[in-house]
């Protein structure tokens, strides 16, 4: 079949090919444009319900789909958000990237220089905040107490071995006692340890007759020999025994025999002697780091141990911490805080927060997700959306799609006019 036909040899006329072949895909395309601007408007239009005069039979597709749906559209979007786009898994990941170190120093930074430090200096607000942190400081106090002991059963707390350890180290091993000190220590160990009661019975324990046999023997297989005859000349043994019985029959002339021979010997001053020339450094290393490890338990265990009795005073000490921490508020003076202590304690409070969100964070936003009630904000957002702003809202976000779909209506259209035009030209 030939398709290379002239067009105006199959019209009867000028008018008849204008009718017949350009009319078509006007009308089409005019009509394929009008359909589709139509459509989209009805998604927003009208706002409220049309209903026929004089009834209350409501015009069929009034009002548009959007304000009609707007209840479902919002339950719909608040729940696409919420489980696909805002998940808790999302805010979680998010808020972890965001919790850095840096990020909290910034923080720390601004907040101490732009709110604490100027707000020090206003009298008013400066009295005021006092009063309220020292209502505060008990409650806190109380619960650094707990949180910090359940940290050390829990075996993840590390600020109290570490400032042990510190204090051990700058304090305690370079530590020397003077000699006031030191007879005044020995002084309280004669008084409560090494009495002349005391003595007496240890030295009756220790003359036992197994030991006094130890003895026997030990002078017997080690001492030379005009030690070992002059041991057996004066009975070593018989002396032991003679000694034990006189401290056990004769108690109070035996305590005041050692009492008389301590004085005689100086021994309280011999004590106070030792204990100034008494040096940790110059004990071996792996002694001193047992002694340090030793300490770091023993203040460890106490503190689990005395756990109510520590909360108990934290109580009873409720009063005065709020005098003490109100008078050190009011009494601050920001200009005095040196730049390198300000800014050290800025790291300070920085690292501390920065391990207890790492450690708490996740929690924290689990906990705080529900309670933002993220889904039921979207809803009641979209819900105060007059059909007039919500229509506004889509065609900011898709103005140029929609008008591309009612220009995609009329070339449409025009096509269709084309093809119909064809179809005529070919069946004539």
């Amino acid at each position: 079949m030939n398709f290379g036909f002239d067009l105006y040899a199959l019209f009867a006329s000028r008018e008849a090919f204008i009718v017949d072949v350009l009319v078509p895909p006007i009308l089409f395309g005019f009509h394929g444009w009008i359909a589709t601007y139509c459509a989209v408007k009805m998604l927003f239009r009208p706002y409220n319900a049309w209903f026929i005069p004089g009834t209350k039979i409501q015009v069929p597709l009034t009002p548009g789909i959007f304000p009609k749906r707007q209840a479902k559209l919002s339950q719909s979007v608040a729940t696409t958000i919420t489980d696909t786009l805002l998940t808790p898994q999302d805010i979680k990941a998010k808020a972890e990237e965001l919790v850095t170190q840096e990020n909290i120093y910034r923080t720390v930074d601004l907040f101490i220089d732009s709110v604490l430090l100027k707000e020090f200096r206003d009298t008013t607000k400066l009295h005021r905040l006092a009063s309220e942190i020292a209502q505060l400081s008990p409650t806190l106090l109380q619960h650094f107490i707990k949180s910090t002991i359940d940290s050390l059963e829990d075996r993840s707390e590390t600020r109290i071995p570490a400032i042990t350890d510190k204090i051990f180290d700058q304090v305690v091993l370079s530590s020397r006692i003077n000699m006031t000190q030191a007879t005044e220590l020995s002084e309280r160990l004669m008084e409560n340890l090494l009495t002349p009661e005391k003595i007496r019975l240890s030295l009756i324990k220790v003359l036992s007759p197994q030991n006094i046999n130890a003895l026997d023997e030990s002078i017997n297989a080690y001492a030379g020999g005009p030690y070992r005859l002059l041991a057996r000349i004066v009975g070593v043994k018989r002396i032991c025994y003679e000694w034990k019985s006189y401290m056990e029959n004769e108690p109070k002339e035996a305590q005041k025999l050692i009492a008389d021979l301590i004085k005689r010997f100086g021994i309280k001053h011999q004590i106070a002697v030792q204990i100034t020339s008494f040096d940790l450094r110059s004990m071996p290393l792996e002694n001193v780091s047992k002694l340090k490890k030793n300490v770091i338990e023993f203040v460890e265990a106490f503190l689990i141990e005395h756990k109510d009795d520590l909360v108990e005073a934290a109580h009873k000490l409720e009063d005065e911490a709020m005098v003490t921490v109100q008078h050190a508020i009011v009494t601050f003076n920001p200009e005095s805080i040196p730049a390198e202590v300000l800014d050290r304690t800025k790291r300070q409070v920085s690292t501390f927060i920065y391990s207890y969100l790492k450690r708490e964070l996740g929690e924290l936003v689990e906990q705080a997700i529900p309670k933002l009630g993220v889904h039921g904000l979207i809803v009641s957002k979209i819900d105060l959306f007059s059909p007039k702003q919500l229509e506004d809202l889509v065609k900011r976000i898709c103005k140029n799609e929609l008008k591309a779909l009612e220009y995609f209506g009329g070339v449409i259209g025009a096509v269709m006019g084309i093809v119909q035009i064809l179809i005529n030209a070919i069946t004539y």
